[in-house]
């Protein structure tokens, strides 16, 4: 259902302030159907409206269609597009940031694989390959690991990572991920207890390999948040044991960019639960629904 005008429109917003409480709920449920191509004029409405429960109520229909717009476009994602990982990091970001930038996002990614491109020789050896890509990320653009924060949200926001260079394990690792695929570098997420590290391969997996094969085409692992260090899997196995955590095969094994985008979620929902953030952690439990 579409308003024919800009007039209907207005009327719309006018009866918000009606005390009928079932006036009320009718116009913000047809505020709602109409979708984000009438945000900007809500917007406007609540930037000239005195009235402050009329502009508490025009908030409401304005995150309201923020979020179902995300639930659908995040389905869509899950569905048809999971190969774009950092279009999934995106979107997990629109939670927050309703007008994220994405052009930008996606001309600073552009800029950040072309300058490791420039430096990349692709008869170089696995490990010389990530010694180049890590002096290029880590020591000329200057990303880094969080010292005493990861647990901050904040850190989990491609944007945030973007904008500051600084990021936890999960948003690093994203950000590496993409650049490396894009690069065509056999480089995948690997989900560990309080971690996620990433995976070199001798060659790109292929649909019908079997889980021990693709572990035995392993060659290092790499952790994103301590500068791109190399390590093995016997070094795993003494992290787990540190733990006191069992090993089991997915702590080695590479996961899907749908897994990549849970664990993104689940760190924000931790992240916020220590914050006491409860309408974000409802939130993102409904967007971890929608791709569980």
């Amino acid at each position: 259902m579409k308003v024919e005008n800009q007039n209907e429109l207005n009327a719309l917003v006018h009866l918000l302030d009606d005390p009928d409480q079932e006036v009320n709920k009718m116009v913000i449920s047809k505020l709602i159907s109409l979708g984000p191509e009438i945000i900007p004029s809500l917007e406007e409405h609540w930037e000239k409206s005195p009235d402050v429960m009329v502009n508490k109520k025009i908030e409401e229909v304005i995150h309201i269609i923020h979020s179902d717009t995300l639930k659908t476009d995040l389905n869509d994602w899950a569905k048809n597009h999971s190969d774009d990982l950092l279009q999934g990091a995106i979107l997990v970001a629109k939670h927050l940031f309703h007008d994220i930038p994405v052009l930008k996002i996606q001309n600073q990614v552009e800029k950040l694989k072309k300058d490791i491109w420039l430096e990349m020789n692709y008869n170089l050896t696995p490990l010389e390959q990530v010694n180049v890509f890590n002096h290029v990320f880590y020591s000329l653009n200057g990303f880094r690991g969080t010292e005493n924060d990861g647990i901050n949200p904040a850190y989990c926001y491609i944007n945030h990572l973007l904008e500051t260079k600084k990021g936890n394990p999960i948003s690093l690792g994203i950000l590496y991920l993409v650049i490396a695929n894009q690069l065509q570098m056999p480089v995948y997420g690997v989900d560990l207890p309080q971690h996620f590290i990433l995976s070199y391969h001798n060659h790109q997996i292929q649909q019908d390999q079997s889980e021990q094969e693709i572990r035995s085409d392993i060659i290092f692992y790499v952790n994103p948040l301590n500068k791109g260090m190399i390590f093995s899997r016997e070094d795993i196995t003494h992290y787990l044991h540190k733990l006191e955590v069992k090993p089991n095969p997915s702590h080695f094994s590479p996961c899907s960019n749908l897994q990549v985008i849970r664990l993104l979620i689940n760190y924000l929902i931790h992240g916020y639960e220590l914050q006491n953030e409860n309408d974000k952690v409802l939130e993102l439990k409904e967007l971890l629904q929608i791709i569980s």
